[in-house]
This record gives C-alpha cells, sequence and structure tokens, in this order.
C-alpha cells in the first residue's frame, strides 16, 4: 500500500491504572503501523498515579480528562479523532500478539467497504462454536431478520489481505457495527454516520454501564438499511484482563471498583506477548479462541471443565472504594453502592 491510511487509537480509561498501563503499553509495544494518532479519554479517575500516568506518558497525542458516560466519551473520541479508522478500545484489554498486522486489516477494510467493524479480541470456544458452526435453525433466524432488515441474506465469508492475513465475517449473526463499540477497529465516517451514541447521565447499573447506549446503536444499525457485516481476525491480537475466579473484570461503578483487581504479575502486562509468525501458526479452520492466544504472566486463568475461560458480569462480593483502596465490607449499607445494586 502506497498511502496507509491514518489510524486513531482512542482508549476509553475510569480508576483501572494497572488494567490502562497494561493496555497502552502493550498497544505501543503490539502495533507497528506508521500512521497513528493515539489519545485517552479519561473520566475524571481519582486512583491514585493515575493522572501522574497519563500526564507523563510521551506517547500520547492527547488527554481528554472529563467526568461524562461512557457514551459521551465515545461520541467526543469519534469527533475529534483525525484517523480514517478508528479504534474504540477500553483498558481492560491488552494486547497479546506483536506484528504489523494492522497494515493487513486496513487493507481488508480499504478493498471490502461493506465491513463494518473488526474485533481484534479472542472470543471464547463457545462464542466462536456459536458464530461459525450456527444451529440450522439459528442460520434461518438470521436470515429472515436480514430479509427484513435489508431485502437480502448477510452471508459470512473469508477474506485474506495481499499476505494471506485472514478475517472472517459474520454474515446475519451479529450487527454490521459493535453496539458497545469496543474493542473494535471501524471507519470513522461510519460511526459519525450512524449518529453516535445515546447520552445520559448517570453511571448505569452494574451491569451496563452504557444506560441502554449499546442497545440503541444495534436498534440503529438495522434501521440504517446498510448490510453491514462484523468481522474478526482468524488470529485475533488481544485478549480480555481477566483475573477474577468468576471470569469477570474488575469494573467500576460510582465510586467503587467491583471484583478481583490483581495487579500485573510482571508489571506491566499481564499476558505473555508473542511474535505474529508464532501465532499464526497454531491457526486452524476456526478463529483461534482466547484460551489460544491468552497465556497469562504468572497466573491461572479461571476456566470451564472444556478449557473455555469463565465469564461473568461482575463479582458483587468484594467492593473497593477507589480513591481509598480500602474494601468496603458490606456495600448494600452504603447508598451509593445500594443505588447502583
Amino acid at each position: 500500500m502506497d498511502h496507509l491510511p491514518k489510524v486513531t487509537f482512542a482508549v476509553l480509561s475510569w480508576n483501572r491504572l494497572q488494567y490502562l498501563k497494561a493496555t497502552l503499553e502493550s498497544a505501543f509495544a503490539c502495533i507497528d503501523y506508521p500512521n497513528m494518532e493515539w489519545v485517552v479519554s479519561d473520566n475524571d479517575s481519582v486512583e491514585p498515579g493515575l493522572t501522574e500516568y497519563l500526564q507523563a506518558h510521551e506517547g500520547l497525542d492527547r488527554v481528554l480528562r472529563k467526568k461524562q458516560s461512557h457514551a459521551a466519551a465515545m461520541n467526543e473520541l469519534v469527533e475529534i479523532a483525525s484517523g480514517e479508522y478508528i479504534f474504540i478500545w477500553p483498558e481492560d484489554v491488552q494486547f497479546v500478539v506483536k506484528g504489523d498486522w494492522l497494515r493487513d486489516v486496513v487493507e481488508v477494510l480499504e478493498a471490502n467497504p461493506d465491513i463494518g467493524s473488526v474485533g481484534l479480541d479472542g472470543q471464547r470456544k463457545v462464542t466462536n462454536q456459536r458464530l461459525f458452526s450456527p444451529s440450522p435453525r439459528a442460520r434461518a433466524e438470521w436470515a429472515l431478520r436480514d430479509l427484513k432488515c435489508f431485502r437480502r441474506v448477510r452471508n459470512s465469508r473469508r477474506v485474506t489481505s495481499s499476505r494471506g492475513f485472514a478475517l472472517r465475517t459474520l454474515g446475519g449473526a451479529m450487527p454490521g457495527v459493535c453496539g458497545s463499540g469496543i474493542p473494535t477497529l471501524t471507519r470513522t465516517s461510519l460511526w459519525k454516520e450512524l449518529g453516535g451514541w445515546r447520552t445520559r447521565e448517570g453511571s448505569g447499573d452494574l451491569v451496563d454501564s452504557s444506560l441502554g447506549a449499546e442497545d440503541l446503536m444495534v436498534e440503529t444499525f438495522y434501521r440504517s438499511g446498510r448490510p453491514l457485516q462484523m468481522a474478526h481476525l482468524e488470529i485475533p491480537v488481544a485478549a480480555d484482563i481477566v483475573t477474577d475466579p468468576l471470569g469477570c473484570k474488575a469494573k467500576v461503578r460510582g465510586s467503587y471498583r467491583f471484583g478481583d483487581y490483581m495487579p500485573p504479575p510482571e508489571e506491566p502486562f499481564y499476558y505473555r506477548i508473542r511474535e505474529q509468525q508464532e501465532v499464526a501458526a497454531l491457526s486452524g479452520e476456526r478463529p483461534l479462541s482466547f484460551s489460544d492466544v491468552a497465556d497469562p504472566l504468572g497466573f491461572i486463568l479461571p476456566t470451564d471443565g472444556n478449557g473455555d475461560r469463565l465469564k461473568a458480569a461482575l463479582n458483587t462480593s468484594v467492593v473497593v472504594e477507589v480513591a481509598t483502596n480500602q474494601r468496603v465490607e458490606h456495600p448494600l449499607v452504603d447508598p451509593e453502592v445500594a443505588s447502583l445494586l
């Protein structure tokens, strides 16, 4: 490619410094692409050391510090992004594959305008099974929805760059864009055309911090009548940071953090970073799963009997006040925490 489109890497940050370090430092280590813009939107974090870390980071082009909803922050990042493509990235997903894979992803997107969002993180085995080996009933349901919305059926396919780097589109299994926005790579113009996420004040409930913005974006996509498809990398390059024994991330709600917020055993990373060629040798008929690419450093991933990682929304048994890093033994007694529950 003679001209490499500019890509904006936009991170959403809120009171999870250990995650933020792992995300940012792995992104700088793993993304080999010459035309990048680096932006962080921080939701007025009070966790000790977080503001100082961002202020001292020489690789960032812009740091936004503003108390606002998750949806409002994503809208602002899309609005100010100078890149033709934008990563909207939470601070709890670490990159694990080092190489120039972004050149291939952008090349595929340039050649396939019907691909909307691209998911770059590893999915659970059960998720890959559902998406890429669906039941006849699921296929029929997806086809009926597509016919209603687009008057055509979106068929999944395998697409490759000129160097053979492969993506799989999801056909009718999913909307053409990721409703939550994260963690994906998408054309900046597409987010603008869809009108952004609905914004409301507040921090959301314990599970849905978007205040309904994710569901509304999905509805907006299907109403748009554009038969776009999401795609996943056959070789995922990132993995959710999961250390809680229930299989969830430590999440911030209001002034509190829920779940096991374990520091990285080998700072700043939770997972080993591998070269692109090493991971490519593992690929097969289906995209690699989370378990294939997430190689934990000094801790054991919570998994089920099939070796698939456990997944839970939230661990409400471990509650810590962010500003003091003190555990709250009886959170339901506190009116602020009770309102979140």
